[in-house]
């Protein structure tokens, strides 16, 4: 990116947000920290900030409710949790209140800045090895005909790029597998979520995996 990246940290405590300005290099702009909702989504939403980082250690242990509420009050904004906890679990609970991705506080800073630069450009950001298991936290639906229908409503390119983000591609590999640039990509997983009425590519994984073509490929 040829500006900052301004990151927003949602917290209760500033100590967050000292840490991450000792740690990350000029070009990284850390902002807040702000403990609200409302304020972070009215930041994401008028273009202030390209990321928002929620501690999922909070005092308060609002960590996951404060992501949901994020989401809901700004459906376009790009959220990362950040803990010191670790499993499949936990982040299979962040990413299905609504967040892209986790970062896990011991991360370095080349790896954070790559972690932020992802999430920015729309992809999704967990460690791929626990994908099976947070699937199945995540889908605790039953049968509904009604998901079927809203995969039968997906193009023909559509379906190609959720297949391909089932079989694990980034953006750039789904781009070049394609011909197509990255910004046509996340145009169509753009459109495909809100035809699934999902909020995350993790989401339309899952329904895909659960009720489409892609059942046949499901990791067990």
């Amino acid at each position: 990116m040829s500006r900052d990246i301004r990151v927003l940290v949602v917290d209760d405590d500033p100590r967050l947000v000292e840490g991450l300005i000792r740690m990350l290099p000029a070009g990284i702009s850390v902002l807040g920290p702000v403990d609200g909702a409302a304020e972070a989504a009215a930041r994401c939403d008028d273009g202030s900030v390209d990321l928002a980082i929620v501690d999922l250690d909070r005092a308060d242990a609002r960590g996951l409710e404060m992501v949901g509420s994020l989401r809901d009050a700004c459906d376009r904004a790009r959220v990362l949790v950040m803990t010191d906890r670790d499993g499949p679990e936990l982040v299979a609970d962040a990413l299905g209140a609504g967040a892209c991705g986790f970062l896990s506080k011991s991360t370095q800073a080349d790896e954070a800045i790559q972690t932020f630069r992802r999430a920015i450009a729309g992809e999704l950001v967990l460690p791929v090895s626990d994908l099976a298991v947070m699937v199945r936290k995540l889908d605790r639906r039953g049968p509904d005909v009604s998901n079927e229908a809203r995969l039968g409503s997906l193009t023909s390119r559509e379906n190609e790029i959720l297949q391909a983000l089932c079989d694990g591609k980034s953006t750039n590999e789904v781009a070049g597998a394609f011909g197509i640039s990255r910004m046509t990509v996340q145009s169509h997983v753009k459109n495909i979520l809100s035809k699934l009425g999902v909020h995350s590519k993790i989401e339309a994984v899952t329904l895909a995996w659960r009720y489409g073509p892609a059942a046949a490929t499901r990791p067990a």
